[in-house]
């Protein structure tokens, strides 16, 4: 085993990991970052969620990656929602009234030549009574290289191990001392002065011995308006799937021999028929399709290793019925991404962010510590207890969301930090997710200089 000593350990490289390694090595602070994954991105990338919501966000690293795509071939521009999904009913014109989500089960963004600061905001104090929808949509292959771009002059401050899986830590006297890391063929201990878990699912948070939550809560906990019992309902998964168009107006896919053999009952019979696909355009002309959802959050963690094929099978049978029912011929499928999840495993820190801190917004919210991230997201929930509850104002994320009780070098700075079900369905975006572990790095970063 190779033992490496540095200052900061960073667990994860999606969206909280970036935006974590960036502060610090910008202030010259020591890093490691391990993830899974061949690359940076996490889910933008290998979950296919490469688009960023609409909604507002604290000026970060976020604009200095649009802007290094945007300057790529095809790598990134602003989409917005269409009323009525005019690529394939043209001659309806911009009109919501024209749109049938049975006979068209499908919502669509396309590029409109809006700015990129047009996105940056959901709520109706930033987005008005009127406003539309606007994300910023980027080709999820290029990702990973525009971040290198972005951390290429603070280089020599970090370490990347990817293809490294978590295996384990070791804690003494209220801090974490080690963790270890792995990809098969050999291991690597990593001693730090502080930790940071942006793993999505807090595999060293949870190792260490953190309270956690997994689950909605009763209403008697945190008195929010929409809770009910306390339960293993969370937030459903996506298979988020990409097509180009062909030349062949009539082309349509055929389903490969081993997803259509699979047992996807009931879902084909009933749930497949209720699923709306959120469409968005690509630079260079592909589809991401995204539907909603693909699976319950509860039933994915359940079925296990499972999981994964049924996922596959079920996008594979919708896209056959998008095709052969719906009119969506002339499309070819090109790849299908790792499970979207929204929600899984939560950390119970210093302060748990509640729907009474999210419906408050700024104005009303109560103040706890440092603000490190902003968020405007609807209360968006999927599948049971599902809804869609769009916020006023936008509301502010302190610090002490990041900090577990446990540990004073330990810090969570991903999907899974300290909020309630509720409230973690309007801070899961990526965009607020980068910006909270930007705030953890420098709150880092401000703790070693000090």
């Amino acid at each position: 085993m190779k033992n490496i000593k540095t200052q900061v350990f960073i667990l994860g490289a999606g969206a909280g990991g970036i935006g974590c390694a960036y502060r610090l090595i910008k202030n010259g602070i020591k890093t490691i970052i391990a993830d899974k994954n061949p690359d940076f991105g996490g889910t933008m990338v290998y979950g296919g969620v490469d688009g960023w919501e609409p909604g507002v966000s604290l000026d970060g690293v976020h604009r200095i990656i649009a802007d290094a795509l945007v300057k790529m071939p095809n790598g990134g521009h602003v989409t917005e929602v269409v009323p009525n999904c005019n690529l394939f009913m043209p001659e309806k014109g911009w009109n919501w009234d024209n749109q049938s989500f049975k006979k068209y089960p499908w919502g669509l963004c396309l590029p409109t030549g809006k700015t990129y600061d047009e996105t940056l905001g959901r709520c109706t104090f930033l987005r008005g009574e009127n406003g539309t929808m606007k994300r910023f949509q980027f080709d999820g292959h290029l990702f990973p290289k525009a971040v290198r771009n972005v951390l290429a002059p603070f280089k020599e401050h970090l370490t990347e191990y990817f293809g490294y899986k978590f295996i384990g830590c070791n804690t003494k006297d209220g801090k974490v001392t080690s963790v270890m890391i792995g990809n098969g063929r050999d291991s690597i201990h990593v001693c730090a002065d502080y930790f940071v878990d942006c793993s999505g699912d807090i595999v060293l948070a949870k190792d260490a011995g953190c309270e956690y939550r997994f689950g909605s809560e009763s209403k008697e906990e945190y008195n929010e308006p929409c809770a009910t019992v306390q339960s293993d309902n969370i937030n459903a998964v996506s298979y988020v799937f990409r097509v180009t168009p062909t030349e062949d107006k009539s082309y349509i896919d055929s389903i490969p021999k081993e997803y259509k053999k699979a047992d996807i009952e009931p879902w084909k019979s009933v749930g497949m028929k209720k699923t709306v696909t959120f469409m968005c355009q690509y630079p260079n002309g592909d589809l991401s399709l995204n539907m909603l959802p693909t699976m319950e959050g509860r039933e994915y963690f359940a079925l296990g290793e499972k999981a994964d094929f049924i996922g596959r099978a079920r996008v594979w049978h919708y896209w056959n019925y998008l095709q052969t029912e719906k009119g969506l011929c002339g499309y070819r499928l090109l790849e299908i991404y790792d499970a979207g999840i929204r929600e899984s495993f939560r950390l119970v820190g210093k302060y748990v962010l509640t729907e009474n801190d999210v419906r408050s917004g700024i104005i009303r919210q109560p103040k706890v510590g440092k603000t490190v991230a902003l968020g405007d997201h609807a209360l968006d929930v999927h599948g049971e207890g599902g809804m869609c509850r769009e916020l006023i104002y936008p509301y502010e994320i302190p610090i002490e969301c990041c900090e577990t009780k446990e540990f004073d070098n330990l810090f969570v700075a991903c999907r899974g930090a300290s909020f309630s079900h509720i409230a973690s369905a309007s801070t899961r975006l990526s965009r607020t997710i980068m910006s909270l572990g930007e705030g953890v790095g420098e709150e880092i970063a401000l703790r070693i200089k000090n």
